[in-house]
């Protein structure tokens, strides 16, 4: 059956729509209201379709076939509502690191948030000059971001650090 003959899902504002996702990626599109994300789903164990809104698709494109989530559609003010993604036990949101999807579980996340700490300190020991960072800075503040990351994530050894990574 065709995304496009599937029943469509319709989502009451405030209520849980547990979804299983049968495809990694939407069907996408333009129509005369503009791109569109179409996504099969198993609601209730029965195939249905849902046109994703932008931002919703923002948050449903961090998932793939087979992952469980439950939109809840949430009115925020009267007559205003934002679609709100929480995935369900075993699912985990994913995202694309050099065209490759990855698990962001917490530790992905706190790593990214290691980095960015590291980042702003790294650029602390740099002299507030007020010129544009040479090759040779650049090269400098990546090599502090590395080190500071591995003293703060507690690892004693580079080697655990990939090479090709940015830091």
């Amino acid at each position: 059956m065709s995304d496009q003959n599937r029943e469509k899902l319709t989502m009451d504002i405030n209520k849980d729509n547990v979804v299983e996702l049968m495809f990694d990626t939407p069907k996408t599109g333009t129509s005369s209201f503009g791109d569109y994300f179409l996504y099969g789903v198993k609601h209730n164990n029965v195939e249905k379709s849902i046109f994703a809104t932008s931002k919703l698709h923002e948050q449903l494109r961090n998932y793939g076939r087979g992952d469980l989530v439950n939109i809840r559609k949430e009115e925020w003010s009267p007559g205003k509502v934002k679609f709100n993604v929480i995935p369900q036990e075993g699912t985990a949101p994913k995202t694309a690191v050099n065209g490759k999807s990855v698990d962001l579980s917490s530790d992905a996340r706190t790593h990214d948030i290691h980095k960015q700490v590291c980042f702003k300190e790294a650029m602390a020991l740099m002299p507030k000059n007020g010129q544009i960072l040479s090759d040779a800075d650049l090269i400098v503040v990546e090599a502090n971001i590395k080190n500071l990351l591995l003293i703060l994530e507690g690892r004693a050894e580079k080697e655990e650090v990939e090479e090709d990574a940015p830091f």
